[in-house]
């Protein structure tokens, strides 16, 4: 993205910093890095930050390990360290070089122990408080650069899922996990990498955090395929539940109520709308139809630079919908023992309602 993204970003999240009286913020290797300055450092064992001070010039912190793969960030303001220095030190040394007051610091989340314990110990008399409440408000809404990138995402995964679902019966007698790995290769061809998912067969569909095994594809029985991946950047997240064989009464009448339940939620999903109402529209569906038990979970979640990212779209979330926002509409009915049913898609919020990112088909397919 062009340097004046980034420019204009950190100068909003000063402005926040401001108005919440956070002296200064640091941000290592995360998505909230990456929203900043464009980095896609890896975290590791060794210290780096981006320091942004409320008032003053920001600078980065690194080990000068590091000092190639990081040429090219819109930073000229930078710090090294080498192995056998002391990090922390030399980030309190030139904290207080630089006359930034550290009353109060935000720490980006995905800090880990191994960095926040030193700098608590460092920064003993400061006050440490989440940073997310800097960036989430930002993040939440996309420009349309950001929205481009999910689209393109969203596009890919439909034509790896396609590609896969083409093969018809080839996928009988293979296992779940045959068809994660091919997914995977798929969605490398597209460009998207950061790829997760879970393929479950039959009465494994039952379970919402299934982790992928070796159960057989049969006929007979549902295959549910939820999958993500990030596409120079931005995640795309979508579910579909298939059928092999004649499909039984039962799984159709609940596929049936899950998607009449998922395109509630999508004509809820507007400007002036509340996430909770999103929610709502989907859940009282299925509680209508006598499965509110068997809906366990959440209607959606947003994303963008993170898979699940910002606020849910669930009961008690009552932030109102704007253009920009991205989020995901996933409502499903789960049958121990049986089978599950879950249909997601990503949606965008603009002025006149919502564009859905997805377009593959979302009424039951049936491979016989």
């Amino acid at each position: 993205m062009d340097k004046q993204i980034y420019i204009d970003r950190i100068k909003k999240v000063k402005q926040a910093m401001d108005k919440e009286e956070i002296d200064v913020f640091f941000v290592s290797p995360s998505s909230d890095l990456f929203y900043l300055t464009g980095s896609e450092m890896e975290p590791d064992e060794r210290l780096f930050l981006f320091i942004i001070p409320k008032k003053e010039d920001n600078f980065l912190i690194a080990n000068i390990l590091y000092k190639e793969q990081i040429k090219d960030l819109p930073l000229s303001d930078r710090i090294y360290w080498k192995d056998g220095d002391d990090p922390f030190a030399v980030l309190k040394n030139e904290i207080a070089k630089r006359g930034i007051n550290v009353k109060t610091i935000a720490l980006d989340p995905k800090i880990t122990a191994l960095f926040t314990l030193p700098l608590n110990e460092t920064f003993n008399e400061t006050k440490f408080l989440l940073g997310s409440k800097l960036t989430n408000p930002l993040r939440m809404y996309k420009d349309e650069n950001e929205l481009e990138l999910i689209r393109e995402a969203c596009e890919k995964s439909d034509k790896a899922l396609a590609a896969l679902i083409d093969k018809g019966n080839y996928w009988l007698g293979k296992t779940e996990m045959d068809f994660l790995r091919e997914l995977s290769l798929e969605m490398e061809k597209g460009g998207i990498t950061s790829f997760g998912g879970s393929v479950q067969a039959g009465q494994n569909a039952a379970i919402p955090h299934y982790a992928t095994g070796k159960a057989v594809i049969e006929k007979g029985k549902c295959l549910l395929v939820d999958f993500w991946g990030r596409y120079q950047g931005y995640f795309t997240d979508c579910t579909r539940t298939f059928y092999f064989g004649n499909s039984r009464r039962e799984f159709e009448k609940i596929y049936k109520i899950v998607l009449e339940a998922h395109l509630a939620s999508e004509a809820k999903a507007m400007a002036g709308s509340s996430l909770e109402e999103v929610d709502h529209a989907s859940r009282d569906i299925i509680i209508k139809n006598g499965y509110g038990d068997f809906f366990t979970h959440r209607t959606g979640h947003g994303i963008g630079i993170d898979v699940h990212e910002g606020d849910s779209v669930n009961t008690g979330v009552k932030k109102i919908i704007k253009p920009g926002m991205v989020f995901s509409i996933e409502p499903g009915i789960y049958l121990l023992g049986k089978f599950g049913v879950r249909v997601e898609n990503c949606v965008a919020i603009n002025e006149s309602g919502r564009e859905i990112l997805h377009k593959y088909p979302r009424e039951l397919i049936i491979i016989n």
